[in-house]
């Protein structure tokens, strides 16, 4: 019985270590602070994920999959992003030099979801994803060398 306790107890105090932290930064998200070197993609603030495509036969739509659950992605200027689905958290680095995009592997909260297909597919996808494509700075396709790409869209509203 102490086992789910403990479990519980780390997940609460990672959940509010992280919460209070991404809240206030959607709030306001540092979409000036770009590097200086003008060449990097402007990718800062809070995204939507559309579309997780491995193939086009083998793909994942979070709105699709759990109607109504806006899930996203957030960069941050200090190289950090995460990523919120329907019901974990995973966070770590990213490194964006011009339009070439490299992401660390992300630590996640461990809750049982009723539907965890995006969770699945965006920890499958994360570490092949190497460019950036913006079109009119709304919507991003993020390019491995191969076939998987993923399809975010520019958040507009924080919640």
């Amino acid at each position: 019985m102490k086992v789910p306790y403990l479990l519980f107890s780390l997940f609460a105090l990672f959940a509010a270590a992280c919460s209070g932290n991404i809240h206030q930064k959607q709030v306001e998200p540092a979409v000036d602070d770009a590097p200086e070197s003008g060449e990097n993609a402007d990718i800062l603030g809070q995204w939507y994920i559309e579309n997780i495509c491995f193939s086009d036969s083998d793909y994942v739509r979070p709105t699709e999959e759990v109607p109504g659950s806006r899930m996203y992605i957030l960069f941050e200027p200090d190289g950090s992003y995460s990523v919120m689905t329907n019901c974990n958290h995973g966070a770590a680095q990213y490194k964006l030099t011009g339009q070439a995009i490299s992401f660390e592997d992300a630590a996640w909260t461990e809750l049982a979801c009723d539907n965890m297909k995006v969770e699945e597919a965006m920890r499958k996808i994360l570490p092949l994803l190497r460019t950036v494509e913006l079109e009119n700075d709304s919507v991003m396709r993020i390019n491995s060398e191969a076939a998987p790409y993923l399809i975010l869209t520019k958040a507009r509203e924080i919640k």
